[in-house]
């Protein structure tokens, strides 16, 4: 397996808003670059996002919430979430 099969091959980990405590799956490929899968629970439990999206523009949409981005840098920092290029080396 190659470097790169690695890296896509590492799995999702889980971070706790510490807001509403809704928990999401994240994959730290680098540290620019985070992917994160909302659940339906997780959705409903953010109290950032809006009960409903208000139109059918990109702006009037759901993009993110700030607590949890703060969370996921937090755990990335103290060394809970592993960045998938440090997995793939170790």
């Amino acid at each position: 397996m190659s470097n790169r099969e690695q890296e896509l091959d590492t799995a999702m980990q889980q971070v706790r808003c510490i807001e509403c405590l809704a928990k999401v799956q994240v994959r730290k490929s680098a540290w620019e670059q985070t992917s994160v899968q909302w659940t339906d629970e997780a959705l409903d439990l953010c109290r950032e996002r809006p009960a409903r999206a208000t139109g059918n523009l990109p702006r009037d949409q759901f993009v993110g919430c700030e607590t949890l981005r703060a969370a996921v840098r937090d755990e990335t920092v103290q060394g809970n979430l592993k960045l998938a290029d440090r997995a793939a080396a170790s």
